[in-house]
């Protein structure tokens, strides 16, 4: 979804500075960034975006110092009226482990909760990612995996799986 949101921004102007980044990478360079004395190259990144995407934002739960950083962040760039667009497994309210602070600036925006994609879409997802791979996928292929699998990340590992093995196996 978050990739989708920065590529339609991106087409629509080409010029603005659109940076997806997972939670998970955001600490990662914080805590590169304080190791390595960069901390004022890591605060430039982000307050040149115009869009912020943020995926899987809860994993920066219980991290104290990387909260301290993000908030600055968030507010800079709220205040320049840039986007911010996070994702996360749950409501801003439920995050354990999150600055009430943090929370409040989470939850400040519109909230929409994506339930999982139903069998037909998630067949059709998958028939096109074959699609764009050069890949031709049955449809009895592609209901059977849109059954076994819960969500779009498992969809598409499942897919990989099934094309890696088809083709060591030189079969269809």
């Amino acid at each position: 979804v978050l990739h989708a949101i920065g590529n339609i921004i991106q087409s629509k102007n080409q010029k603005a500075v659109v940076l997806y980044q997972t939670a998970d990478r955001f600490v990662n360079e914080f805590i590169n960034a304080i190791r390595f004395d960069k901390i004022d190259r890591f605060q430039k990144k982000y307050q040149m975006v115009d869009v912020l995407l943020i995926d899987d934002i809860q994993f920066i739960s219980n991290k104290e110092t990387t909260q301290e950083a993000f908030f600055h962040i968030f507010n800079s760039l709220y205040d320049a009226r840039k986007q911010l667009v996070f994702s996360s497994d749950t409501f801003p309210q439920n995050i354990n482990g999150i600055a009430e602070r943090l929370r409040s600036r989470l939850a400040c925006g519109m909230i929409a909760d994506i339930h999982q994609p139903c069998l037909e879409v998630k067949t059709a997802i998958l028939k096109r990612k074959a699609e764009v791979s050069g890949e031709l996928l049955s449809d009895e292929v592609a209901q059977f995996l849109a059954h076994v699998t819960s969500n779009i990340r498992e969809l598409e590992g499942a897919l990989i799986r099934v094309i890696a093995f088809a083709h060591l196996t030189k079969e269809p």
